[in-house]
């Protein structure tokens, strides 16, 4: 079984830690982040862009699909709705909520979809993102974390 070391997996990553701003809806570098301590744990969340596992493994020859991995920091609401089943928003849903196409933070190898973006950072930008850091082993979102999604209309084919 494959275990992660958040702390080894942030200094095998730097020059390639990013996080999304969602005020300007981009992906910027992290150079701050060099420990677990340099962020918010109760909000944020280090995300692999190719899977931890998947990458690892290297699930179905990913690594020769994606030339490198990189973490992105995101929000824990945002993570939740990017890859937990239960909450997993579609990728036209989480783009008009986030304003970004989930195909640019997440190389989702198990994703029966088609992909409809290239990783921001295989467009001859040198990317990289944060991966996932839980500080518990089962994360759920409670009511009060997803008002603020109340009001948000969804149009269905």
């Amino acid at each position: 079984m494959l275990k992660k070391d958040m702390q080894k997996e942030i200094t095998k990553y730097q020059g390639r830690i990013y996080y999304f701003d969602t005020v300007s809806k981009k992906i910027h570098p992290a150079p701050w982040i060099q420990t677990l301590a340099d962020y918010d744990h109760s909000a944020y969340e280090l995300h692999h862009v190719v899977p931890f596992t998947d990458w690892e493994k290297n699930t179905r020859n990913v690594r020769s699909i994606i030339p490198e991995n990189a973490l992105i920091l995101i929000g824990k609401v945002m993570h939740q709705h990017l890859e937990n089943p239960m909450y997993k928003m579609s990728k036209e849903m989480f783009e008009q909520v986030y304003g970004i196409n989930p195909d640019k933070i997440l190389y989702d190898i198990n994703s029966k979809l088609p992909r409809k973006m290239t990783l921001f950072y295989l467009k001859g930008n040198r990317g990289s993102f944060i991966e996932t850091h839980f500080s518990a082993s089962v994360f759920s979102l409670t009511e009060e974390d997803l008002a603020c999604f109340d009001g948000i209309e969804v149009q269905r084919a």
